[in-house]
């Protein structure tokens, strides 16, 4: 119990709440406008069977409603609309990195006209990245219920969605750190959010299961449970990506000592 104490003591004292509540927010600011583009460019894309799986269902609704706003605003979106939403799109990397900056302790700060550029050209693979992720999982899941038994079927998409989100996790850690790392550097706090967000999905499924937040919340109901739903998802990233500092720091540390000691 003393460690658990410990260990919660030191996330805390490191802000994860504060910061991932922070990339939440930044992440609402994004996702709407970067729907729009994934629509603009590759149209109404059929990811129905993505979203409604098991893994999804207690966010889909609110998705499914994201995925039609953005339909709708792209049949007469206008050069301002598209210009703003193009730059608004930019706020979670942009904020993840500045995020990265204060878990990883850095000095060297980099300029937010630079900042955006990348956070531009990461927000064009991103729309690349997840329209083939889309496809591929679309493709996929008609593949397997036509060919496969339902469980086997099952087993298949959730070990291809925990490397998906394995993936993820390490993609958005080397892009939170201010300097470069290499892929090792981020391999445990990965493993670690990974593990934490399987946990955490089956957790908030049996919460939204007997907790029937449609009585509390009504209509905006899907909305309160998106919001739960990106928070507790992003302080598991977060922890992760504090694990990684807490490594990279202390090596940098290490090797610092290392080379004063050689000088004298």
């Amino acid at each position: 119990m003393r460690k658990i104490i410990e260990t919660f003591r030191y996330y805390s004292d490191r802000r994860f709440s504060t910061l991932a509540g922070t990339l939440v927010y930044f992440l609402l600011m994004s996702i709407a406008p970067f729907t729009l583009w994934l629509t603009l460019l590759f149209g109404n894309a059929p990811v129905d069977e993505f979203l409604s799986h098991e893994l999804m269902e207690n966010v889909s609704p609110f998705l499914h409603y994201l995925k039609s706003s953005a339909e709708s605003a792209a049949s007469g979106a206008g050069i301002v609309l598209l210009v703003t939403s193009l730059y608004s799109s930019t706020n979670f990397f942009y904020h993840l990195r500045r995020s990265g900056e204060i878990v990883y302790g850095s000095s060297r700060v980099k300029g937010g006209i630079k900042l955006r550029i990348i956070s531009l050209l990461l927000i064009g693979a991103a729309i690349i990245l997840v329209a083939f992720i889309g496809a591929v999982s679309v493709v996929g899941t008609r593949i397997l219920d036509s060919f496969m038994p339902l469980f086997i079927s099952d087993i298949i998409s959730v070990t291809f969605l925990t490397a998906l989100a394995f993936a993820v996790a390490m993609v958005l850690n080397l892009i939170a750190c201010p300097y470069k790392i290499s892929v090792s550097d981020v391999l445990c706090g990965s493993l670690l959010t990974t593990a934490l967000w399987l946990v955490f999905f089956v957790g908030f499924g049996f919460y939204t299961q007997f907790a029937t937040p449609e009585r509390l919340y009504g209509k905006i109901a899907s909305l309160i449970i998106f919001l739960l739903w990106s928070y507790a998802m992003m302080s598991c990233f977060v922890i992760g990506m504090i694990n990684n500092g807490k490594h990279v720091i202390r090596r940098e540390m290490l090797s610092d000592s290392v080379k004063k000691t050689t000088v004298r």
